[in-house]
């Protein structure tokens, strides 16, 4: 039963029993993987719910379960709230912690904690699963074409624009069919007068989220009401091009090109706590039943040959170091024109046998196409 805690809403309470006749004052905030957070910034979630539950609930404690298929998302996000400022246990799934999953030996009590006030459940809940998938990509995009939020959430372009209009007639978002301007909410009206006006075989329909869709998906998050949280959005909010629309694509595409690979999830603009160089998107999933991240970096070729293979080299090194880290294979896709291409293989000399490189071409006509990875190996299409 969803319990209230200030503005804070939680899925449940529960006392648990550490020792015999010693109990928790434990609230349960689960993570899911699929709900177009990458794994970092869903654990801010948890961080910007703490400070009210440590101010309205003194010796409180958080029981954290992550939902999701394989290990690696689980494992960050623990990682992430490993100094969490209250007890917090996170669990892989909902086998009920004991005192060793705790970052903290939690406060305990001689008889069973009471749980919250009673709350309903968020603004939104009951929308169909492809209405809150799309809500909650629109959510993190804030504009984006039909096409983008689908290929985000994996949906059919068709499927994607029915949920699109379940979340317009609620209010959610807004549908803008003739408006040149998607990336107002970026850029001055300054900026935008010196940019020019789009050519209008550029200008395509498009969706925003609009206030009360905003709301309600921080909501169905664990936001509290009135709290601030800026990890909703794509962590380099790039103006309309060719390099946002591949970063946003890129899990159908990855779902699309390599159909012996299993995707569980995808984020664009992804920001990797400790990388001074982030993927321009990031999926997780399974290869040749290894869990596998799928890596892309996008190349628009605006600056020199060398200062390209530069920045090519030092995003592979950081790459192939974080897979390492964490224990993962890697695939690691290098999406550009023709001359960018040449000028960034250099950069793949030494591939780890448990990584692959994939160098590709960006155009729209390859969209869900990419040559077969080989482990230890570059793959050029």
């Amino acid at each position: 039963m969803a319990v209230r805690v200030g503005s804070a809403i939680f899925e449940d309470h529960i006392s648990i029993e550490l020792v015999p006749g010693k109990w928790t004052d434990t609230f349960i905030l689960p993570i899911w993987h699929n709900m177009a957070l990458p794994p970092w910034d869903y654990a801010e979630v948890i961080n910007t719910t703490i400070p009210m539950l440590s101010r309205l609930r003194r010796g409180a404690s958080l029981w954290v379960p992550v939902i999701a298929p394989a290990r690696w998302y689980f494992e960050e996000v623990k990682y992430a709230l490993r100094d969490a400022s209250i007890p917090v246990a996170v669990t892989h799934g909902r086998n009920q912690p004991g005192i060793l999953d705790f970052t903290r030996p939690p406060a305990v009590y001689a008889v069973p904690c009471r749980g919250g006030a009673p709350a309903d459940l968020p603004s939104g809940s009951d929308l169909s699963d492809h209405a809150l998938r799309s809500l909650l990509i629109m959510t993190r995009l804030t504009a984006a074409y039909t096409n983008e939020v689908a290929s985000s959430c994996m949906l059919e372009d068709r499927a994607c624009r029915g949920a699109l209009w379940e979340l317009a007639k609620r209010g959610y978002v807004e549908y803008h069919q003739n408006d040149s301007y998607i990336d107002s909410h970026l850029s001055s009206v300054r900026q935008r007068s010196s940019k020019g006006d789009k050519q209008e075989e550029d200008v395509w329909p498009y969706w925003r989220i609009r206030r009360p869709g905003l709301s309600a998906a921080l909501r169905i998050w664990g936001v509290p009401a009135g709290a601030e949280f800026t990890y909703r959005s794509e962590r380099n909010r790039l103006l309309d091009s060719v390099h946002r629309r591949r970063s946003r694509q890129w899990p159908k595409w990855v779902s699309k090109a390599l159909p012996q690979a299993v995707v569980y999830a995808g984020w664009s603009e992804v920001g990797i706590p400790g990388l001074k160089a982030n993927p321009d998107a990031l999926a997780w999933g399974k290869m040749a039943d290894v869990e596998t991240l799928f890596w892309l970096e996008v190349e628009s070729g605006k600056s020199s040959r060398n200062l390209i293979l530069e920045k090519t080299t030092v995003r592979w090194l950081k790459a192939t170091g974080y897979a390492e880290a964490v224990g993962v294979n890697l695939i690691f896709v290098f999406l550009a024109m023709p001359w960018v291409r040449d000028a960034a293989r250099l950069a793949f000399m030494d591939v780890p046998r448990t990584s692959a490189v994939i160098i590709a071409d960006w155009s729209r006509h390859n969209f869900g196409r990419l040559p077969f990875p080989k482990w230890g190996e570059t793959v050029i299409e």
